[in-house]
């Protein structure tokens, strides 16, 4: 997904992973979807975490961003230098298919901290995919199933989407809209301000919005923020406890990923953590989005997501199904897992992928599992690193 900022979703529909659709096909579960649109075009159409913020932004000057000093593996600064222009701190892990993990950064290295926007949602999608292996819920459980023994039961049994499954939110065919209507003028006064634009939303508030919406094109693709922070929220109902504390322990620490957490308001941001840069160079406070988390609220770190990335691919990471079990067959090119998106980039090879950006962040992970080579681009400027690391996984660029 690029990042759809103008209204405050870190990633919107434009990016690796969610463009608009056309006709329906048949999925494992839930309604058909929509086939999105070629990956290639969804690259071109740019950043939609980032939009509106680049527009707002250019109302100042803009701030000349320098690359940071390298360090790491040579090789890799020597070849990535050239594609960084504009960007300020960035750091990069690449999995070469044996087993070896190399590490470069500009001004940072592999520990340093990163939102990393949309991409949390694969972690969420490694959440259902767990809660599914523990028979806690299946991708065909509904909204209205989970909430039956809430307080919320009687209004979820009442709204139009409490039939959507597990299934429909995972993979952006719910119907529900990217951001909920009742935030909208407040995300776009936040991103004039540089501030987070989901902070003044916590979990009961995203079911509640959610619960009032009336599902439009449900069955086809319709990148959804409100969709995944629903998800993420619901799974964390049915655990019996909050998103942040379910994230942690079936994902971080089973994997030991001390670098990766989701604070969820700014109270609990580490000492570690630091502002990034719009577009314009000029800083934006940290996004934590509050009840939107599940959706790209996570921090995390390089050496964190290749080990994350290296689990996923291997199977043996909590959840990783999620990237592996295919819930809509889309087009002869594209795919959709949970929260994970598959796609042929022309060089007839399946890759799996996620991208991110929030006000000062843009971010992507993706692997290749006939190969096992993987890419983690994180970069604290809310500027897309989608062309280039798509040119990694296809070997446009030889790292």
């Amino acid at each position: 997904m690029p990042p759809d900022q103008p209204v405050g979703a870190p990633d919107d529909p434009t990016t690796p992973g969610s463009p608009s659709t056309s006709d329906t096909v048949a999925t494992a579960d839930g309604p058909t979807p929509t086939p999105p649109v070629s990956r290639r075009t969804v690259l071109a159409a740019g950043i939609p975490a980032a939009v509106g913020l680049l527009g707002m932004s250019a109302l100042t000057s803009p701030r000349p961003a320098n690359l940071g000093d390298p360090m790491g593996d040579r090789q890799l600064t020597s070849i990535l230098t050239p594609h960084l222009g504009g960007h300020r701190r960035v750091a990069v892990a690449h999995l070469d298919g044996s087993g070896e993990v190399r590490f470069a950064g500009f001004g940072a290295d592999e520990n340093t901290e990163f939102e990393i926007g949309s991409v949390s949602k694969t972690f969420t999608g490694a959440l259902l995919a767990e809660a599914v292996s523990r028979g806690e819920v299946t991708t065909r459980t509904t909204i209205a199933e989970v909430l039956s023994n809430e307080d919320t039961s009687e209004d979820a049994g009442g709204s139009e989407i409490a039939d959507v499954t597990f299934a429909e939110l995972a993979t952006h065919t719910s119907g529900l809209p990217r951001l909920a209507p009742g935030a909208f003028v407040g995300s776009i006064l936040a991103n004039f301000l540089r501030k987070d634009p989901y902070a003044g939303r916590d979990a009961d508030q995203v079911i509640a919005d959610a619960l009032g919406c009336r599902p439009s094109g449900r069955g086809s693709f319709a990148y959804s923020n409100l969709g995944v922070a629903l998800q993420g929220q619901l799974l964390a109902r049915a655990a019996g406890t909050d998103y942040a504390s379910l994230l942690t322990q079936r994902i971080l620490e089973p994997l030991g990923l001390g670098g990766t957490y989701a604070p969820i308001t700014a109270e609990h941001l580490r000492g570690t953590a630091a502002r990034g840069h719009g577009g314009s160079g000029l800083p934006h406070a940290p996004w934590t989005m509050n009840g939107s988390a599940p959706a790209g609220g996570i921090r995390s770190t390089a050496a964190d997501l290749a080990a994350y990335l290296a689990g996923t691919l291997d199977g043996s990471a909590p959840g990783a199904a999620a990237a592996s079990e295919i819930l809509v067959e889309s087009s002869a090119t594209e795919r959709h897992g949970m929260n994970w998106f598959h796609e042929d980039f022309g060089d007839g090879t399946w890759h799996v992928h996620h991208n991110g950006m929030t006000g000062g962040f843009a971010a992507f992970v993706g692997f290749t599992p006939a190969t096992g080579r993987g890419i983690v681009i994180l970069t604290d400027t809310a500027r897309s690193v989608d062309a280039l690391a798509v040119d990694i996984l296809t070997g446009e660029v030889a790292l």
